[in-house]
C-alpha cells in the first residue's frame, strides 16, 4: 500500500510518499514525520519573529545563546561545511539578504551587514557572535528536515519512503528517478539519475531571481543556471549546492570528500562531477 500525502512547511510544499502493510501504520508513521518537519521550521525559519533562530539572532550579538538539539546541530554542521569550503558555504550572509530586502528586519536585529561564519562561536549547545551578524540556516535546515522526517519513517519500519521538500529529497527502500526543471524553460525538466537509499538537492534561480548569493562579493548565483547535488543525506546535498553554485572548480574537492556528486544545468548542456574533477555529461544520459 502506498499514502502520498503534502503539507506546507520550510517554504514549499513537503510530499511525503510512504509504502507499508496497511493505510493506519502509514498515516500514523507521516503524521509524525510531519510533526518533526513542523518543529525543525519553527525553531529555524528566518521569517518568523519568533522562532528560536530569530531569538539567537538577537540575543548571540551580547551573550551565549542556549539552543535546543536540532539547531546545536544544524549551527554545528553548517559551521563544518563553512570550514569544509572555505567559505564558500557561509550561513552568515542572512545581513547582505535583510539589506536587499529579499529577508525581513526583526525588531532588535543587529545592522549587520558583514559576512563572516568565523564570528560565530559554538560550544556545545550554546551560541554567541562575537561580531555583528545575522545567520540564516535555510541554506541548510530544509535538508535537515528531510533527514530527520525520513529517519522517522525508516523507524516506523516501513518498506520505502520518499520525503520531498520542494526538490529537496531523500529516500530509502528502492530507486525513484531525479528530475530536475531546466534552467531557462523552468516548465520542462530532464531526468537526472536514479535515487536509492539516498538525497538531492537543487539550487535554481528560476522562481527567485537572486535569493543566492555569493558569500564574498554578494553576486547573485545560479541566474541561468541550476545545480543540483547527489549525496547520502539531504543536509549534504542541500549545503553543497551553494559550494558548486559559488565556484564549482573549488568545489570538487568538497564533493569527493563528502561522497557526493553534482550535476550543473545551463540550457545549453549539463556537466558532472567526479573524483577526476568535472566532465561534460552525454546528451539524454543520467548520473
Amino acid at each position: 500500500m502506498i499514502s502520498r500525502r503534502a503539507q506546507p512547511w520550510l517554504g514549499t510544499l513537503v510530499e511525503i510518499v510512504a509504502e507499508g502493510a496497511d493505510d493506519a501504520t502509514l498515516i500514523a508513521a507521516s503524521d509524525r514525520a510531519f510533526a518533526r518537519i513542523a518543529a525543525v521550521h519553527a525553531q529555524m525559519s528566518f521569517q518568523a519573529a519568533d522562532s528560536a533562530l530569530s531569538r539567537v539572532n538577537r540575543d548571540a550579538q551580547h551573550d551565549w545563546v542556549t539552543l535546543s538539539p536540532d539547531l546545536a546541530a544544524v549551527f554545528a554542521a553548517a559551521l563544518a561545511f563553512a570550514r569544509a569550503s572555505d567559505g564558500l558555504f557561509d550561513p552568515s550572509v542572512a545581513g547582505r539578504l535583510v539589506e536587499s530586502g529579499q529577508l525581513p528586519r526583526h525588531t532588535g536585529f543587529p545592522d549587520a551587514t558583514t559576512t563572516d561564519w568565523r564570528g560565530i562561536e559554538l560550544d556545545g549547545d550554546r551560541v554567541r557572535y562575537t561580531q555583528p551578524l545575522l545567520v540564516d540556516l535555510s541554506g541548510i535546515a530544509k535538508g535537515y528536515a528531510v533527514d530527520v522526517a525520513l529517519t522517522s519513517l525508516r523507524d516506523a519500519g516501513l518498506a520505502a519512503a520518499t520525503v520531498n521538500a520542494g526538490g529537496d529529497l531523500a529516500r530509502f527502500g528502492g530507486a525513484t528517478p531525479i528530475h530536475v526543471r531546466l534552467p531557462q524553460q523552468p516548465t520542462q525538466s530532464v531526468r537526472l539519475a536514479e535515487l536509492d537509499h539516498g538525497a538531492a538537492a537543487t539550487s535554481a534561480g528560476y522562481f527567485q531571481p537572486g535569493a543566492l548569493r555569493h558569500p564574498r562579493s554578494g553576486e547573485a548565483l545560479c541566474a541561468e543556471t541550476s545545480v543540483t547535488v547527489l549525496a547520502p543525506d539531504c543536509m549534504t546535498a542541500d549545503a553543497l549546492t551553494k559550494v558548486v553554485a559559488a565556484d564549482s572548480a573549488c568545489a570538487a574537492g568538497v564533493l569527493a570528500r563528502h561522497g557526493a556528486q553534482a550535476i550543473v544545468l545551463d540550457g545549453q548542456r549539463a556537466i558532472c562531477s567526479d573524483a577526476d574533477g568535472w566532465h561534460d555529461l552525454p546528451a539524454g544520459g543520467t548520473a
